[in-house]
């Protein structure tokens, strides 16, 4: 009897061996997935995002998205960057715009993985920014803040990349877009009068003049608060109004109180102040607390 259970527990291991020996020999043979990458190492493996990655890495945001998550990138190719002015990516870019770039970034970030399927019409993400953006879905194509995803459900370690079209700004308040617009003597006078946080709040319109029509003030710009203020409060009125919203002969009541501006349209777009009127060179730069009208001349009050 001793023999049969000596015979038997040497049996066992031997089995136990070989299918050890087996599945050494299979691990050896058969190759390991490799972990998937992270959303970071993702991008940055793509030939399309290389813009995106250089933005990421400007603002300090790789090592965020290479963190637990898990997110929902939505992604702009290369020529979603290449469509906006070229001196408007070089300000984002600029060290001094790190705060307004990581804005802009962390406004293509949703928390948690959200598949294609699961985006519906009609409904709102809310981004790690902390700015809403809007979905629509319509004959099967899915667009998020008005850019189109062209590629979606990349997956990821830590969560899941769309591509889209273009590049969503609209987490940019005025001031925002008026630093990286290139508008620095009307960014430089609002600083003065100390205005920065009146602009970067409410609902506003804001005809912006250029550097230009700064330059060209009969006896230069003004240069203290107390002489800037009711010439910048001329320039705002506070409700938003697109272009489409403007009629001729229309009043808007600016923030200069009992200082109205007339809205023209028998020649393109004119505002007319109580001394003197502007041209509007560029209109509807839509920012989160506003739009933003370009004007050619500088209104006094």
């Amino acid at each position: 009897m001793r023999s049969t259970l000596f015979s038997r527990r040497a049996a066992l291991v031997l089995s136990f061996s070989v299918l050890a020996t087996g599945l050494t020999a299979c691990g050896d043979d058969d190759p390991v997935a490799p972990p998937a990458l992270t959303i970071t190492e993702t991008a940055a493996g793509s030939a399309q995002l290389s813009t995106l990655v250089s933005a990421l890495t400007a603002a300090g945001l790789t090592q965020t998205l290479n963190g637990t998550g898990p997110f929902t990138v939505f992604a702009p190719v290369n020529s979603a960057f290449s469509a906006l002015p070229a001196d408007v990516v070089q300000r984002l870019l600029e060290t001094g715009n790190r705060s307004i770039l990581t804005k802009v970034l962390t406004f293509h970030v949703v928390p948690g993985r959200i598949t294609a399927s699961q985006l519906q019409n009609g409904q709102t993400l809310t981004t790690v920014e902390g700015t809403t953006l809007p979905v629509t879905v319509a004959n099967g194509v899915v667009t998020v803040g008005g850019a189109r995803v062209t590629t979606p459900d990349i997956s990821a370690s830590n969560g899941v990349v769309h591509l889209i079209d273009g590049v969503l700004l609209g987490s940019m308040d005025i001031v925002d877009n008026a630093i990286v617009r290139g508008f620095s003597s009307l960014v430089s006078a609002v600083t003065t009068a100390g205005l920065g946080t009146a602009l970067r709040g409410g609902n506003l319109t804001v005809f912006a003049p250029t550097n230009a029509a700064f330059a060209a003030i009969p006896g230069g710009a003004p240069t203290t608060a107390a002489a800037l203020t009711p010439v910048l409060q001329l320039h705002v009125v506070g409700t938003r109004a697109l272009s489409s919203q403007l009629t001729n002969g229309q009043i808007l009541n600016t923030l200069l109180t009992g200082s109205n501006l007339t809205v023209g349209l028998t020649s393109g777009v004119r505002v007319t102040g109580p001394k003197n009127f502007a041209t509007v060179t560029a209109a509807n730069i839509v920012a989160k607390n506003g739009v933003i009208h370009v004007i050619d001349t500088v209104l006094l009050p």
